[in-house]
């Protein structure tokens, strides 16, 4: 069977979407997948111009895709950085190949947008239905894409495998620290948080107090030493509340897989989809209310935490190894062949 993979890294190295995107690759191509390398134009106005985009969708993207004629199965990480040429792409694809085309799903912005006055929700939905099977992240995200006329095969991939270049973090001590990693700016929830046992330190864009920089996915793992890793989104403590809460019920941030790829157990929302992935693994902890975070972490025992932060240990050795991505990608392909 000849496999292929698309390559689309649009935006910078520090990018966690290009992160998760070159992972995925690089794991899909140690199991037989071929890289169709798509040359990338800057975001600029140049770029936009009719003639550029033009040449790209009727000369560069057949071309490419000519050379993979032979293809059975193209995978394609889903949403590209431009909308015009990812249509232009699914329709090369079943023009120039006899290939199924299979979505790994990074984004579903019809998910995020609460008020879609400009009908984006109607048109990705046309997007989705290109595929012949379809990568999500995890059951809330397939039961959406199912209510939403979706009907080709759909597996769950779990959490993203996350390649780590830093040694995983091994110390079993228990200190009641905790880091967040994230844009500063969007988590307002941070403004809010009064902890008076728990040490708190941050990574992320946008500087706000206890604030320790930002640092790129391949070197921040260097920093995390902490106990715990936070997952949170949205203004409030006693929930993940607006437009980034709403989409933690769906989605699996890539956050998680940096901490739990280093070593470093997981404090996520109750209600967050990945909530249930961490606590049947027992590499964190779901709590509903961040102003409950003192007391919950006063009462766990010494042993406690070691059996936690070793399964994290455990859980890391996978994700480095592409441990979910591979399963996902062999049970699609069953499925859709």
């Amino acid at each position: 069977m000849k496999k292929y993979i698309i390559n689309d890294f649009a935006k910078c190295s520090i990018s966690k979407k290009v992160k998760a995107q070159k992972d995925i690759t690089t794991f899909a191509r140690q199991v037989g997948y071929r890289p169709i390398l798509l040359p990338v134009y800057p975001l600029s106005h140049d770029f936009n111009s009719k003639l550029k985009k033009l040449k790209y969708s009727k000369i560069t993207i057949p071309k490419l895709l000519k050379n993979a004629n032979d293809a059975d199965v193209i995978v394609f990480q889903y949403p590209m950085y431009s909308t015009f040429l990812m249509n232009h792409l699914i329709e090369d694809i079943k023009k120039y190949t006899h290939a199924k085309l299979v979505y790994v799903i990074y984004d579903i912005e019809g998910i995020r947008m609460f008020d879609d006055t400009d009908n984006y929700s109607d048109n990705e939905l046309l997007l989705l239905k290109q595929a012949d099977g379809i990568i999500a992240h995890n059951q809330p995200m397939t039961d959406w894409l199912k209510e939403h006329g979706i009907t080709v095969p759909i597996v769950n991939l779990g959490i993203f495998d996350y390649q780590n270049p830093q040694l995983i973090n091994q110390d079993m001590d228990y200190n009641k620290s905790v880091v967040f990693a994230g844009s500063l700016e969007k988590s307002t929830f941070l403004t809010k948080l009064n902890l008076k046992d728990t040490k708190l330190t941050l990574y992320g864009p946008n500087p706000a107090d206890q604030y320790e920089g930002k640092l790129s996915p391949e070197e921040l793992p260097k920093k995390l030493t902490q106990n715990f890793g936070l997952v949170w989104d949205g203004d409030e403590l006693d929930t993940c509340s607006g437009t980034y809460g709403h989409y933690l019920q769906f989605n699996a941030p890539h956050k998680t897989s940096l901490y739990l790829s280093s070593g470093i157990p997981v404090i996520i929302w109750k209600k967050a989809a990945m909530a249930k992935f961490i606590e049947e693994n027992h590499v964190g902890l779901a709590i509903d209310n961040l102003n409950d975070l003192d007391n919950v972490l006063a009462q766990i025992t010494d042993d406690e935490y070691k059996t936690i932060k070793q399964n994290a240990i455990n859980m890391a050795m996978r994700l480095r190894e592409g441990h979910y991505t591979k399963i996902a990608l062999d049970q699609i392909v069953k499925q859709v062949m």
